[in-house]
């Protein structure tokens, strides 16, 4: 038996007896009509006070059952599962004015959730333009001048893949090693491939004349296959170990966003 059944079963016998003496007619004219005209003055003022005492017994029964069903109704929303709560909501929204209604939490919850998964995305394409070529046999370097713009831009990070260097045509970018930098990495194009001599002749996009030196084949690490710009500056702290706990550590605070802005959502 579940808790309204229980609670309709608890009327007094008072309450009982009120509402089934309830009369046919409330109407205080009929009740006139019938005691008043229909007899002498003394059945009338008989049946006026029996009348009035009906009455007080018919008001009391319907606040008896008034209460009743006010109880009984608070009974059946508390016996209601969190599906049917929600339901509930729902169709009296829909029973309103059919204004759309500003939630302030929905909005702050979407918001949270969509900076999340921004954050995350951006964590997850960085971690993998910056470790996994590597395993394909892809070598990368970092641009940290200005000699290849527009081209490259300072602070991108090229893809090299391994060829033969006689095969490098007039408008190639390669990589190579450069003596006057310090056997450091650059990033320049072919302007001549001199296959007899083993050297190729390049030149900087931005610079106004050729290398100083030729660059011999045993000092060409690749030639570029992609160019990611901006993505150079991260790879000097990414290749460090307390890099790469912060970019983990970035993929989790982003996780927890979206988790946290999804439970705001749904209230």
């Amino acid at each position: 038996m579940s808790r309204v059944e229980r609670h309709k079963n608890e009327y007094s016998k008072a309450d009982r007896a009120a509402v089934e003496n309830i009369r046919p007619s409330e109407d205080p004219a009929d009740i006139s009509f019938a005691y008043g005209k229909n007899g002498n003055n003394a059945a009338g003022e008989t049946s006026g006070k029996t009348g009035g005492a009906d009455v007080e017994v018919q008001r009391k029964g319907r606040a008896a059952r008034r209460k009743a069903e006010a109880q009984n109704a608070e009974m059946g929303i508390l016996d209601q599962t969190d599906e049917q709560k929600a339901r509930s909501r729902k169709e009296a929204r829909a029973m309103g004015d059919g204004k759309p209604e500003l939630h302030i939490n929905r909005f702050f919850g979407w918001l949270i959730k969509f900076i999340g998964t921004i954050i995350l995305i951006v964590a997850i394409v960085a971690g993998i333009a910056l470790f996994a070529p590597r395993y394909a046999g892809i070598e990368q370097y970092p641009v940290d001048n200005e000699s290849m713009e527009p081209a490259i831009s300072e602070g991108s990070m090229v893809y090299t893949a391994q060829i033969e260097p006689e095969t490098l045509s007039e408008g190639d970018v390669v990589v190579f090693v450069s003596k006057e930098n310090g056997d450091a990495p650059v990033a320049h194009r072919v302007v001549e491939n001199h296959i007899a001599e083993g050297v190729i002749i390049t030149k900087g996009d931005a610079n106004d004349q050729n290398d100083p030196a030729p660059v011999a084949y045993s000092d060409i690490l690749g030639k570029k296959m992609l160019c990611v710009p901006m993505l150079g500056y991260l790879a000097a702290p990414m290749n460090t170990l307390m890099g790469k706990i912060a970019l983990g550590l970035v993929a989790f605070g982003a996780l927890l966003l979206m988790i946290i802005g999804g439970r705001i959502r749904k209230g």
